[in-house]
């Protein structure tokens, strides 16, 4: 039983999307009145970035898949508050968005958020299904860990 799909290359796969996504953020391409998403967005992919990036260390250790679960439930539903409400259109003569470099960057930022946030559900699916294995991997699972005697 499992996905038999490893766990790294969604870590890799993340971290990259994450950078990118909040690349027009950094300063090279943001609307006149700011960043086109908050530093909250940041926090909340490499928090997530670095709860995979645990998970795969650590095989032995099933908590960190329950984390890793958790997070990336919590980071799909925030990814959505987050392009709904910084997405301003994709008009940049009608919206406060600079033509342009700017306006380009901010389009490629957008689309790599979009697409982080799909493929943190292809991770969950992954990471259940690891959840799954190392669950049953483990002799003790259901069983009280502390005895009294």
């Amino acid at each position: 039983m499992g996905c038999r799909v490893p766990l790294w290359p969604c870590v890799l796969l993340h971290t990259w999307l994450s950078v990118a996504g909040y690349q027009a953020s950094l300063g090279f391409g943001t609307y006149q009145n700011g960043p086109w998403v908050t530093s909250s967005y940041a926090w909340m992919n490499f928090t997530i970035v670095a709860f995979s990036a645990w998970t795969v260390g650590q095989r032995n250790i099933k908590e960190n898949c329950l984390i890793l679960i958790i997070s990336l439930f919590l980071g799909v539903i925030f990814d959505i508050v987050f392009l709904a409400l910084y997405e301003k259109g994709f008009d940049c003569i009608n919206n406060d968005v600079a033509c342009g470099r700017g306006w380009s960057e901010f389009l490629w930022s957008f689309i790599m958020a979009v697409l982080n946030t799909m493929c943190k559900i292809m991770t969950l699916i992954i990471t259940i299904c690891e959840y799954l294995e190392r669950c049953a991997n483990d002799p003790g699972t259901g069983k009280a860990s502390v005895t009294v005697a």
